[in-house]
């Protein structure tokens, strides 16, 4: 059984973290600052009496219970204070009046394909009077010509004009919530700056610790550049060496994904281990001795920071080195057999920053893999027993890939949908090729400027990486190397959670009960599933997505559909993965459905569709563009729907006189303007309609 006092921090993390989510998911609820720390302070109170007074062991678990719950509310008190600290002064408290900001670029701009994109903190706002006032607040500002933005620095003074518009949330079933995404890093609005808009006051107000570390990072760029590495193989060393990722082509990046060996390519605990490892081994003379063993551990810690420096401090960046230097510092308090203890330690730190930091992907995905790698690789690595060595090898980075990916899969299938099905190979060839990257690109950057030295160490990373490349190309390219559109809902996700849990505490405490527990929820998890797709096998009706400048409509039978749109949609990949396979998987639908054109006609067992008539299940649909008007005929012609689209001048009458329709579809294609137009007239003849503008439109049948 495990000794629990010896991971104290696990005990504080767990119960910190729930107060946190709970304050997060159920902010409707949320308890008054000031009732909060009333309340912390009468469990405090109540813990210090408790354990004074009732010194028998039959009373200890209250003590535990008492602690649990303070722990808990703190969690739940440190979000709300942290919310309240970001919300104080803000910026939309008087944003009406404002009619321009000062505000200091936050973060390293980044170049998009037609925007320049900076993180903005605004400092002081104006109004009318030309009198300012201190705000606060971030947000994200897209300039309209990359070229005249390019001089803008980290920490540098601007001043932009108001209004600063609101992230719009998600408008299609299961999109991705770029809003909640942003605020959680504090960032509550958005603006786009044109030419005139904006001046640069020429001043620069930037941390100097950060301002070092872009600056540093670049001049390390440029390095990897004059040392001869470019295109796909400077993307990937920029990524895998400093933690830049803006040279990084997309089908790279798809193929790292599809393999399963995109943490190659984040600065991780993978990385920053390779660096502990390496200068480990460098520093072994300094095992003999005490002090010598606390010189060692000092100077890992110093050249661990450093490299996080150089390599631009970004978040992945900064949770490694948290991560490896907790390590370091229990292996200095000769802690070193309890690294479970000390990566929660790192965790409680990162957690008290920032609790935002829990509902991070990375964080999850991190911390995930971590403990995965410390609990589960050795039971996995001693099922097989292997003589040769060679093989033995690739079984002990099989077992740490096994290992880190059950921890994982939770995570990968809930906020992903997708799951690699050959990472287990990837891992085999990218775990080592990964080391010689490293090693080889921290000796091209300490001699870049030696001649000679310098090229021949950028020839050997531009090889190493290329042949990574070539073996992540090889595995994508696999049959059936990427599964997609594996959708679990919150419920099914919780059980993962929990049968993934009981499954570390059993291995750790060596408790097979905890394993009928496993099982327990992984039948719950599978009853869930076999609901769903119960559910999905009945379902029938049609969804109009909620789309800017684009029209879609599912038709959807069982599990199969056909997707109606235009044919600028059908050809924006990205925009149809951004907004709609996530519903397809929701629905637990076909991801390559039956594609109809607007402009054509088309004709099947579900549907059929005669130039702007489309008829579904007994249903008649209207599609209305201007061009299609059935005042030809002596009577007007029943629909039970009308979709209006695009840029069509609103003349709700003279379709009303042609159509006798049931409800009127505004569809998200339609200019904000012109909806507003359409609206008025359908309250003016007392039709009901729907603004699919506002977010998409399911119809069941």
């Amino acid at each position: 059984m495990a000794d629990w006092s010896k991971y104290p921090f696990v005990r504080i993390v767990i119960p910190m973290a729930l107060g946190i989510w709970c304050a997060y998911y159920f902010a409707s609820f949320r308890l008054p600052l000031v009732t909060l720390v009333c309340t912390l302070l009468a469990l405090l109170g109540l813990a210090i009496v408790t354990s004074v007074t009732m010194r028998s062991l039959r009373f200890s678990w209250l003590f535990g219970v008492i602690i649990g719950a303070y722990l808990f509310l703190g969690g739940y008190a440190l979000l709300s204070a942290f919310e309240y600290r970001m919300m104080k002064n803000n910026y939309r408290d008087n944003q009406s009046e404002a009619k321009h900001y000062v505000a200091r670029v936050y973060d390293c701009p980044t170049k998009r394909p037609n925007t320049f994109r900076a993180v903005l903190d605004l400092e002081y706002q104006f109004c009318d009077s030309l009198d300012s006032r201190p705000v606060s607040g971030k947000v994200m500002a897209y300039f309209q010509k990359p070229d005249s933005a390019f001089a803008l620095h980290y920490g540098d003074l601007i001043v932009i004009d108001a209004p600063i518009g609101e992230v719009a949330g998600p408008k299609n079933p299961a999109e991705f919530d770029y809003r909640a995404y942003l605020l959680r890093r504090g960032i509550t609005g958005q603006i786009y700056l044109k030419d005139g808009s904006w001046i640069d006051l020429k001043k620069n107000q930037a941390n100097p610790v950060y301002a070092f570390s872009y600056r540093f990072r670049d001049k390390l760029l440029a390095s990897l550049q004059r040392n001869g590495l470019k295109d796909d193989e400077l993307g990937v060393a920029a990524a895998i060496l400093l933690g830049y990722d803006d040279k990084l082509a997309d089908e790279v990046r798809q193929n790292y994904v599809a393999a399963g060996a995109m943490h190659i390519l984040c600065v991780s605990g993978l990385h920053v281990g390779i660096i502990y490892l390496l200068v480990s081994f460098l520093l072994g003379f300094l095992n003999r001795k005490r002090w010598q063993k606390t010189l060692k551990h000092i100077l890992l810690l110093l050249i661990i920071w450093f490299y996080a420096l150089i390599a631009g401090m970004s978040p992945s960046i900064l949770r490694a080195s948290m991560m490896i230097s907790f390590v370091i510092i229990g292996e200095m308090l000769n802690r070193k057999g309890f690294v479970i203890n000390s990566i929660a330690a790192s965790a409680f730190v990162l957690l008290c920053v920032n609790p935002y930091n829990l509902f991070e992907i990375g964080f999850q995905l991190s911390y995930a893999a971590v403990v995965g790698i410390v609990v589960l690789q050795r039971p996995i690595y001693n099922l097989l027993y292997i003589k040769n060595k060679l093989l033995d090898k690739i079984w002990a980075i099989t077992a740490l890939s096994l290992s880190a990916q059950l921890a994982t899969i939770p995570f990968t299938l809930f906020y992903f949908n997708q799951f690699s099905t050959y990472f287990w190979l990837s891992n085999l060839f990218m775990t080592p090729l990964s080391f010689v990257v490293v090693i080889s690109g921290m000796l091209l950057l300490l001699m870049a400027c030696v001649p000679f030295l310098g090229v021949w160490m950028g020839r050997l990373v531009w090889g190493a990486v290329y042949v990574m490349n070539g073996v992540v190309a090889k595995i994508e390219s696999l049959p059936f190397s990427f599964v997609k559109g594996v959708y679990i809902n919150g419920f099914e996700f919780a059980m993962l959670l929990l049968a993934l849990l009981l499954l570390l505490l059993a291995v750790t405490m060596q408790r097979r009960k905890m394993l009928i527990g496993m099982l327990s929820a992984w039948l719950l998890f599978m009853g869930s599933v076999a609901l769903r797709t119960y559910s999905s096998e009945r379902q029938n009706g049609m969804v109009f997505y909620s789309l800017r400048k684009h029209t879609a409509v599912d038709f959807i039978v069982g599990r199969e559909h056909v997707l109606m749109a235009d044919s600028t949609l059908l050809a924006d990949e990205s925009t149809v993965n951004y907004s709609l396979k996530g519903a397809w998987g929701q629905r637990q639908l076909s991801l390559h459905p039956r594609i109809v054109n607007l402009e054509e006609d088309y004709e099947s067992v579900m549907l059929r569709k005669r130039q702007n008539l489309v008829s579904f299940n007994g249903k008649l649909l209207a599609l209305w563009d201007g061009s299609h008007l059935k005042d030809s005929l002596s009577y007007r012609l029943p629909v039970d729907y009308l979709l209006v689209r695009g840029m069509q001048k609103p003349d709700l009458q003279s379709i009303v006189n042609g159509y006798d329709l049931q409800m009127l579809l505004i569809d998200g294609s339609v200019p904000a303007y012109l909806v507003e137009r359409w609206a008025g007239q359908a309250r003016e003849l007392g039709l009901p309609y729907i603004n699919i503008g506002d977010g998409a439109v399911e119809i069941e049948e």
